[in-house]
């Protein structure tokens, strides 16, 4: 792994607020405070580093890499419309839309042109090898957004604002078709369901809310009143034990312990983002600004609080968080996940029963913490690379590559070498069947790492409570399985009879 900041141009030195890849890895969205939208391609640089080569001259080699950009980087085109800041930038399911969106409350529909065409009032377009051009503008919002995120079909997109509303907008339809106004304070942050069935957002107002959809016969989407706000958890249903590794919260309550605490930051809390994020395929929905009281000091009142990013699984998504991760020196503020799937990790316990390990970057305002499904620690940790807080993150298409961006107007760039996150699990969750995956118990092994857990009963005693999660179970043949036929029941023949009347004489035919 080699992460480095990428010292560019990026948006003339002016803080970066968003970054995206597109679906095939082919494009680099980020948004700034320069009022533009700028494009860009990242490719990882191949290893240069000979096997052949003595220890002297491999260093030396090495040395080398490092003080070089560890990717190649070039310019393809600036988007100008926006009036404001640009807060966010996300690429359509499909890679053929950009949407953007800022200080000045408009949302902006981008599509690549077939034709390369000056950009109106760009300094670069000499530079500029294609052209974004403008599809639709969506006003609606009165005050500033914050995030924004894709439906599945790429059909319609959600929006964030601190005029305390999330709004859904339609692409066909080019307007917008509901609005979510249960939270008290700004909106920071929303996301979508990749199953199709939920939305969910999160506000400086201290809680995260969680909605359900449909579809009615005339095809367009029906969204329900708000199906559960999470602002609070009951003392109770945290654990007394404590290892080295994540907390778990069970739905088991101790009726000795009562009252309840906080479960997000409030609007003091320095951030314009709250970006959560769903899985790729729709088994967790992992939430930052997360507060977490040390169990012996449970007091409402007390001052020792800590930093972590609250995990809901898809089965109990409407019931209570099953588990939160860090304990982070700084709050965190964005979530995302890997698109890529791999194998798990052989001879090794996993903290999900799923048959596939993902991984999923949490950002705090100084660092960036890459976990995955199998173990509760992060796999690294990345801080100092920045002298302004953290805003965004994004992962390429393989993986291979996660950028994340800073108010102080640089990306960083964290790439991995073939192979060392793991090997691609081949076979892609089907979204039609359905399956119960089981929270496990991770006996830790390590000392190096200092991550509360909570055990998933009061007494170390008694066997942990194992939490069911539905996820998508792709169909896997065991080629040592033998399987035997069901025979079907044989056909009988059934000879008809001819009754005549009067019954003189009964034919069977042969």
């Amino acid at each position: 792994m080699l992460a480095k900041t990428v010292e560019i141009n990026w948006h003339d030195g002016q803080a970066i607020y968003s970054v995206d890849f597109s679906p095939d890895g082919s494009r680099y969205a980020t948004a700034g405070a320069d009022n533009s939208v700028r494009i860009w391609s990242i490719q990882k640089r191949p290893d240069n580093v000979s096997t052949s080569t003595s220890s002297s001259e491999k260093k030396h080699q090495n040395k080398q890499l490092v003080d070089s950009l560890p990717v190649n980087i070039d310019f393809l085109s600036e988007l100008k419309r926006h009036s404001s800041p640009v807060n966010v930038v996300r690429f359509s399911p499909r890679g053929d839309y950009i949407a953007s969106a800022g200080d000045d409350a408009c949302i902006i529909l981008w599509k690549l042109s077939l034709l390369k065409e000056a950009t109106f009032g760009s300094d670069y377009n000499e530079y500029e090898k294609e052209t974004w051009s403008v599809v639709n503008m969506f006003y609606g919002h009165n005050k500033e957004i914050y995030d924004l995120a894709w439906s599945p079909c790429g059909n319609y997109f959600i929006t964030a604002s601190i005029d305390n509303t999330a709004r859904v907008w339609s692409l066909s339809e080019k307007i917008c078709i509901h609005v979510f106004a249960d939270h008290t304070h700004y909106v920071q942050g929303v996301t979508w369901d990749p199953l199709g069935q939920y939305v969910a957002t999160q506000s400086s107002d201290r809680s995260m809310a969680i909605y359900k959809y449909r579809k009615n016969q005339q095809g367009k989407l029906v969204f329900g009143q708000c199906s559960r706000r999470f602002s609070r958890i009951d003392k109770g249903k945290i654990a007394s034990t404590t290892t080295t590794t994540t907390t778990t919260l069970t739905k088991p309550e101790d009726p000795t312990i009562t009252g309840s605490f906080r479960l997000y930051h409030d609007e003091n809390l320095v951030s314009f983002f709250r970006r959560l994020s769903f899985s790729p395929d729709g088994a967790l929905l992992i939430t930052p600004a997360g507060l977490n009281k040390p169990i012996d000091e449970l007091d409402e009142n007390t001052d020792e609080l800590s930093n972590c990013a609250y995990i809901y699984p898809r089965n109990t998504i409407l019931k209570h968080p099953i588990a939160f991760i860090g304990n982070y020196p700084k709050p965190s503020i964005a979530i995302r996940w890997c698109p890529m799937f791999f194998q798990k990790r052989r001879n090794s316990s996993s903290a999900f029963a799923l048959p596939y390990r993902m991984l999923y970057a949490t950002a705090s305002q100084d660092s960036v913490y890459i976990y995955d499904t199998q173990q509760s620690r992060p796999i690294c940790a990345i801080s100092g690379m920045h002298f302004a807080p953290i805003t965004d993150l994004a992962w390429s298409h393989d993986g291979s590559i996660l950028m994340f961006s800073s108010a102080d107007g640089y990306c960083s760039a964290v790439v991995f070498s073939d192979g060392e996150l793991g090997v691609k699990y081949e076979k892609q969750p089907d979204p039609i069947q359905e399956y119960d995956v089981e929270m496990m118990d991770i006996p830790d092994t390590t000392t190096t790492t200092n991550i509360t857990t909570t055990a998933a009963t009061a007494t170390a005693t008694k066997p942990l409570t194992k939490k069911r999660v539905s996820v998508v179970q792709p169909v896997v043949p065991n080629n040592n399985t033998t399987i035997n036929p069901v025979e079907k029941p044989k056909k009988r023949r059934i000879t008809p009879i001819l009754i005549s009347t009067p019954p003189l004489h009964t034919n069977t035919p042969k």
